[in-house]
């Protein structure tokens, strides 16, 4: 069963680059490379090598962060997300949710004036197909998203477009 365990863990791994689409900002191959350099090592020290192979991957996954993140939650709790790093560019933000739903960002840099401010405004019933907001991220910089007014499942989209 451990072998088994192991095995999994070690294909999501190699796959996980794949998934990750690689950008200028997502080194997928040298992530995959110090992967290797781990799993040749395995025989000595399994478990420090599977926790320092965790580490990279989840290293890997926070370099390529913006890519594309979904975030959900039920009605009742008023989430703080982030930080979210962002790279200059354009992105998709999309709310689904069948109630009412506040969100407002707060960038701890300058981000631009989009990603001040707030994003969706969202009346019970507006949202069932999805609301969709285009921002610029103007410079590089870190977000946080507050979401409020929640009075049913909803579930918040953010994918970096160019």
């Amino acid at each position: 069963m451990k072998r088994l365990t192991l095995l999994a863990v070690i294909g999501l791994i190699f796959t996980m680059p794949v998934f990750l689409q690689a950008e200028a900002n997502c080194d997928t191959v040298s992530l995959q490379a110090a992967i290797q350099t781990q799993l040749n090592e395995i025989e000595d020290d399994p478990i420090a090598v599977l926790n320092e192979i965790i580490h990279l991957a989840l290293g890997g996954l926070f370099g390529c962060s913006d890519d594309r993140q979904v975030f959900s939650g039920q009605p009742g709790a008023q989430p703080v997300l982030g930080p979210l790093p962002l790279h200059e560019g354009f992105y998709i933000f999309r709310l689904n949710t069948d109630g009412s739903a506040r969100v407002e960002a707060t960038a701890l840099e300058a981000c631009g004036k989009d990603l001040s401010s707030t994003m969706f405004n969202i009346s019970a019933g507006q949202a069932i197909n999805g609301a969709e907001n285009l921002v610029q991220a103007e410079a590089e910089c870190t977000v946080y998203l507050e979401v409020s007014k929640i009075s049913a499942s909803w579930s918040l989209e953010m994918e970096k477009v160019r």
